[in-house]
């Protein structure tokens, strides 16, 4: 599968085309590309755009990730470096194990708490892992 936003169209930022930090998404795991595509569909069908999905999957999904920042730049290092003393190195190795796996990680931009729990539900539907919301300072599990 291609890493791809909402599996349409390749997504850079300021970084490349290194995904820093989830800010204000809901993120799951799904277990293959086909749960992916299944989850991307159903996200679209209830009001969330391309833009506002991004999937990755397995080594391609790691090596865009970038776990120790090493392949994107000094800047993107001691991003990477920060956030693995802090609470941030839960979900990255957790992350991190899953895509080398060939799971797939699945990031959902929510603006408001009715989208953030229609993602979450969406989500739920496909996975039988972890719906985390990654707010500003804080990630919190959504059940």
């Amino acid at each position: 599968m291609k890493t791809q936003k909402a599996m349409d169209h390749e997504s850079t930022s300021a970084f490349g085309d290194f995904i820093s930090y989830p800010l204000h998404k809901v993120v799951s795991v799904m277990e293959s590309p086909e749960a992916t595509e299944a989850v991307v569909a159903e996200l679209k069908e209830n009001g969330f755009s391309a833009e506002d999905i991004e999937a990755v999957c397995g080594i391609e999904g790691e090596t865009r990730m970038d776990f120790s920042g090493k392949d994107h730049g000094r800047l993107t290092e001691l991003l990477r470096n920060f956030q693995h003393i802090g609470p941030d190195r839960i979900y990255l190795d957790r992350y991190e194990k899953h895509l080398h796996d060939g799971q797939c990680l699945v990031m959902v931009n929510v603006n408001n708490k009715v989208r953030k729990e229609r993602a979450a539900r969406i989500l739920h539907h496909h996975t039988t892992e972890r719906v985390t919301y990654f707010g500003l300072l804080s990630a919190n599990e959504i059940k």
